[in-house]
């Protein structure tokens, strides 16, 4: 064979490979981590590029557990410790720079700090242009009932799966 036939191939090759790492770890995630529920605050920007979105702030992405963890180094790791309260919505119990042990009940969802808040990779979620005034009309009325399905895998990557407001559920 062609040692430039090769070469290509070995190319093509390793950027389809590149291509398909990107969402491999969301894929991961979404079949085999497991469901949590956590509470959802929005917010409506629009891109150009995207089309309209609602960028989610949860409960836990400004953890009142410990404000030591808003000194570490933005853009740092941090895991957070989550706990299931009795109506199956899970809020933050400690905050760690490493991943900690795991305690019973517990899971570990692993984050990024801004400064400010700590980010988990599933805050936002693009609504198709004819839904999207519902999902606005349905989280200005009834934005304390919103939560968010999310997956979190045994390393801590979480996937967001659904919104559900009231009784109304938006697949992502």
């Amino acid at each position: 064979m062609n040692k430039r036939l090769v070469w290509f191939i070995i190319a093509v090759a390793a950027q389809l490979l590149i291509l398909a790492a990107v969402p491999a770890q969301k894929i991961r995630t979404r079949t085999m981590g497991k469901t949590i529920f956590l509470k959802t605050a929005p917010v409506d920007p629009y891109s150009i590029m995207s089309g309209y979105y609602v960028v989610l702030s949860y409960e836990i992405s400004n953890p009142a557990v410990s404000i030591e963890w808003k000194n570490w180094l933005k853009g740092s790791d941090v895991w957070v410790v989550l706990k299931s309260d009795s109506n199956n919505i899970w809020y933050a119990v400690s905050v760690h720079k490493e991943r900690p042990a795991i305690p019973d009940g517990c899971i570990v969802i692993k984050g990024k700090t801004t400064g400010w808040r700590i980010e988990y990779g599933i805050e936002s979620y693009f609504i198709p242009e004819e839904a999207r005034h519902k999902v606005e009309s349905d989280f200005r009325s009834h934005s304390r009932e919103a939560k968010a399905e999310v997956k979190v895998d045994s390393s801590g990557n979480a996937a967001l799966i659904k919104l559900i407001i009231q009784d109304r559920v938006y697949e992502y």
